[in-house]
């Protein structure tokens, strides 16, 4: 199970209630006395006041972490020499590159990069196609995506379940659709009765748990293999 972040606040707040309702409980157990059911019903009322305050972290705790040891991390089909792939997650414009982001893309090793270049006035987007023609990164507008492997992740994450976001990056083939290889992580939100200076979200990209992520979610570098360049 993956329990959120321990908050004194939140821990001194929940016993102090706990220790209220079982005095207020107690009280009523003993002016109960001739009730013939009142032991039966104050055990249903203490499960409830023990149990109803958590009950929601215990649910997203148990989710979590079953949610973690059923799918999330790294998983790579196969691998993959490439002169280039399409990436939706890095939008761009046709610039010419800084000198910063032409030293970031020789780095990298692809021969040609395409990005989304999105329509701010609402239309359709298109695509910057970035190849490097006489030392330098030439930058050319296209329609639609030319190259055979798609890099996409889901921007905000996908509730899954209550207070739980999936986030998954993929690399697929745009020709066959098959998927060469794909990140997955989970992240979850706090319980109800957090109180804190902030409230981070804990994610997970692997069965243990997390708190931290483990791995690098670009997972193009792990499939799509920049091709000897001749």
């Amino acid at each position: 199970m993956g329990f959120y972040y321990l908050s004194i606040i939140s821990l001194s707040l929940l016993i102090l209630f706990y220790i209220i309702g079982t005095v207020v409980l107690l009280e009523i157990w003993k002016r109960r006395r001739e009730d013939k059911h009142r032991a039966l019903k104050m055990v249903l009322l203490f499960m409830l006041l023990y149990f109803a305050p958590v009950a929601e972290e215990l649910w997203i705790a148990w989710n979590f972490g079953h949610l973690c040891k059923k799918d999330a991390g790294i998983f790579i089909n196969k691998v993959v020499e490439v002169d280039g792939f399409y990436d939706d997650t890095r939008p761009t414009t046709p610039v010419p590159l800084t000198k910063q982001a032409a030293d970031d893309l020789d780095r990298s090793g692809y021969r040609f990069y395409e990005m989304v270049y999105r329509d701010l006035k609402g239309g359709p987007n298109k695509v910057v196609r970035l190849e490097k023609i006489d030392e330098v990164w030439v930058p050319v507008t296209l329609d639609r995506p030319t190259a055979k492997y798609h890099y996409s992740r889901d921007q905000y994450g996908i509730p899954t379940s209550h207070k739980i976001n999936r986030q998954e990056a993929r690399v697929f083939d745009s020709v066959s659709g098959e998927v060469v290889g794909r990140y997955i992580a989970y992240s979850r939100g706090p319980h109800w009765f957090f109180i804190g200076l902030a409230a981070p979200r804990m994610g997970c990209d692997g069965p243990d748990m997390g708190p931290n992520t483990k791995y690098s979610p670009l997972i193009y570098e792990q499939v799509l293999r920049p091709s000897p360049r001749s």
